[in-house]
């Protein structure tokens, strides 16, 4: 579960690099913004996503989010600039990279197969 200042979020998945994660304690149970989140988004949830989350993240230094839509097959990749997303790319197939997560690299067909 991560805390921001407006709610408290549990994201599919996170990563936090070292500086980060050396703080954390054994019994901690909220913890901070991460540098990279995913999400994988449904028709229920896919507003909530985009807006409420997607302003979030950004206003509190998330520097990567991705939001995976399985029905469309597609992953989008946002990248924090001042506070906000951008979108860096939209992706039907080939293979995305992590600009966090130096030597993160997944073929989209492994998402979605």
């Amino acid at each position: 579960m991560i805390e921001l200042t407006r709610n408290d979020y549990e994201p599919d998945i996170v990563f936090f690099n070292k500086e980060k994660s050396s703080k954390f304690t054994d019994d901690q149970m909220l913890f901070p913004a991460p540098d990279f989140i995913v999400e994988i988004t449904s028709p229920s949830i896919e507003k909530y996503d985009r807006n409420e989350k997607f302003i979030d993240y950004a206003a509190h230094g998330v520097a990567e989010y991705l939001i995976i839509d399985p029905e469309l097959q597609t992953v989008e990749h946002f990248l924090n600039e001042n506070g906000m997303f951008r979108l860096f790319q939209k992706l039907h197939k080939g293979q995305l990279e992590s600009t966090v997560i130096k030597g993160f690299a997944v073929d989209l067909k492994s998402i979605f197969s």
